[in-house]
């Protein structure tokens, strides 16, 4: 695939859906070539074999014991190409998903409900999570470590140093395409949709009965050495069967200790998938060609050598396998009271668990730090308006060019620029109904949030200080808790205005929309204004959308003053024309001169009078 191909992202996954669909269609072809020659080997290999012990044909009999080998290789290469097969259509299913991802069709993707607390600063008011979220668009996550990682990252800013070296991974993942696609397929492939360690954690931390008891942990070491000697001694040296009393007791003791190795055995056996699972994440991540030093550091913490995650897991899934016996009815009865099976397996799956079990914690948190730089490459992959932000000094003003909100399709875009010149100023947005004030806001907070994620933002230029986001746009009143929507308001704005206070910590970045609207004029304009002026008498800086034209006095009466707050007008406007309201959706300087609230009434067939100046 050719690197001017794969820049495109559209036609990126277009090409990759369409070669694995391809793939999963020959294999597929093959797979039926492969039962037809199983179905015909086993045929030939019982005709030919039997016939030959039915008529003591050695030579008849060597050849139904070819065509049984035979019949094996085929059952076995068939098993490989089911399996190839499987990959190749998930492949296709990934790569189908990304491009539905790109044209905004969100629906059936994971959209992080229950990840942000209700109460949150900001993640309602711009829509992290929820159906047509940014969670949703982001996330390429199937464990929950990874889920958590991400929404971790959306919830709380980083580091500048942090944040530098996430771009880093960012733009390198962004490019490797086929590592991401590997990365999801690594947990779809073995029919998982999401993987949590939670249990399994809690398994490895919890109790060993084995070890922890002395006496058995070496009689399930040394009965069984005994019992075998016995046997391998009977009939020569000592009388037939002297073995059997011993093999009682430990049929005894097998009995005894099955009401805490049943349980056992049945999550060790029920984890299996779940191992197999991270095996196969732990061996992509593992064999991944990296060049930045968060994905170098991140494949470090999964070990190296022969305690490398993806060795250990492998050695567990042997453990695991040999507990399969149980199933083998006759076999299992006569196996596990001679030789303590059942315990000696586990005896080794807790020590197991003993060794390794505190690293386990480690690797999955890797993986879901990988998974979560992977969702973020997602969009920089994707979006062709994605550009790495810059991470300015503290006290540097924020200025974006061409800025665009990430969750609008590409075609829908109307890029605008704005600057805030730094701490203790503010742009008060004026303007029509539905003109783009709120967007224009969400595009802010959401490209905020990212950039100081470590992700990437739609616009051209982006640069932005350590803020603290803070947001008050979307507020729901509550009858269970008899609070009124104006009560709701100003409890939000009252933590707004307490993590203002804190001028040790970065400056405050408010989003703030119609301020106080559930209350009179009067009072939403001197409620609006004295909370304005108490955050930008802090150091705060940020965006008031808002209609009441009386606020954008404030830029005058502060033009001068000596402590440096300072207050920007701008507006959004619409433009009338046969009959129609139209929008342009571009910031323009200045206060807005008319409302469309009256054309609305008059086109709703309400006679009000036709002035909509302000």
């Amino acid at each position: 695939m050719s690197e001017n191909e794969d820049r495109d992202p559209r036609r990126a996954h277009e090409l990759r859906r369409d070669r694995h669909r391809a793939e999963a269609s020959r294999l597929e072809a093959v797979g039926l070539r492969y039962s037809a020659a199983n179905l015909l080997l086993f045929g030939a290999a019982f005709v030919v074999g039997g016939a030959g012990a039915w008529n003591r044909d050695l030579v008849s009999g060597l050849a139904g014991v070819g065509l049984f080998a035979a019949f094996v290789v085929a059952y076995v290469m068939h098993g490989r190409n089911v399996r190839a097969r499987d990959r190749e259509a998930t492949r296709a299913a990934i790569h189908e998903r990304h491009l539905a991802r790109m044209q905004g069709v969100l629906e059936g993707l994971d959209t992080g409900e229950g990840l942000a607390p209700a109460d949150h600063a900001y993640a309602g008011d711009l829509d992290l999570f929820g159906g047509a979220s940014l969670f949703a668009r982001l996330s390429v996550a199937h464990t929950e470590a990874g889920r958590r990682a991400l929404a971790a990252w959306l919830l709380a800013p980083a580091g500048a140093d942090t944040i530098v070296a996430r771009q880093r991974a960012v733009a390198e993942l962004a490019e490797a395409i086929d590592l991401r696609a590997d990365l999801e397929g690594a947990v779809l492939d073995t029919g998982h949709e999401r993987l949590d360690g939670t249990r399994f954690l809690s398994f490895v931390r919890g109790p060993k009965p084995i070890l922890a008891n002395g006496a058995l942990r070496w009689a399930t070491l040394l009965l069984p050495l005994a019992t075998l000697t016995l046997i391998v001694l009977s009939g020569v040296v000592l009388p037939h069967y002297s073995w059997v009393p011993l093999a009682i007791v430990q049929g005894l003791i097998a009995a005894r200790a099955e009401r805490f190795v049943g349980p056992e055995i049945a999550l060790v056996v029920s984890r299996a998938r779940f191992v197999e699972s991270y095996r196969t994440l732990f061996q992509t991540i593992e064999g991944a060609r990296v060049t930045s030093p968060l994905l170098g550091a991140i494949q470090k913490r999964l070990g190296e050598g022969p305690d490398r995650a993806t060795a250990e897991l492998r050695r567990l899934e042997g453990w695991a396998g040999l507990l399969e016996l149980r199933q083998q009815g006759i076999v299992y009865l006569v196996v596990n009271p001679i030789l303590l099976w059942d315990l000696n397996v586990l005896r080794h799956v807790e020590a197991w668990a003993e060794r390794v079990g505190p690293r386990c914690a480690t690797w999955f948190e890797a993986a879901g730090e990988l998974e979560a730089l992977s969702s973020l490459a997602t969009l920089a992959h994707q979006d062709p308006d994605a550009i790495a932000p810059t991470i300015a000094p503290r006290g540097a003003p924020l200025e974006a060019k061409g800025l665009r909100h990430p969750l609008l399709p590409p075609e829908h875009r109307v890029p605008n620029d704005l600057a805030l010149a730094g701490e203790s100023h503010a742009l008060l947005i004026t303007g029509s109904n539905m003109a783009g004030k709120s967007t224009l806001l969400r595009a802010v907070g959401t490209s905020a949030v990212l950039a100081l994620a470590g992700g990437f933002v739609a616009a051209e230029t982006f640069s932005l200080p350590p803020v603290r986001l803070r947001a008050s746009m979307r507020v729901a009143d509550s009858l269970q808790r008899g609070a009124s929507y104006f009560q709701a308001e100003l409890a939000r704005l009252r933590a707004v205005v307490a993590d203002a206070d804190d001028r040790d910590a970065a400056p405050i970045l408010f989003l703030l929309d119609e301020l106080l609207r559930g209350t009179n004029a009067k009072a939403r304009h001197k409620g609006a204004r004295a909370v304005l002026l108490h955050l930008l008498a802090r150091g705060g800086m940020g965006l008031v959308a808002t209609h009441d034209i009386a606020l954008s006095e404030l830029e005058e009466e502060l033009a001068s003053d000596p402590s440096g707050m300072r207050v920007t007008n701008v507006h959004f406007t619409d433009v009338f024309e046969d009959g129609e309201m139209k929008f342009d959706y571009r910031l323009r300087p200045g206060v807005v001169r008319t409302s469309n609230a009256l054309r609305l009434l008059k086109m709703a067939g309400i006679a009000v009078d036709d002035d909509t100046s302000l």
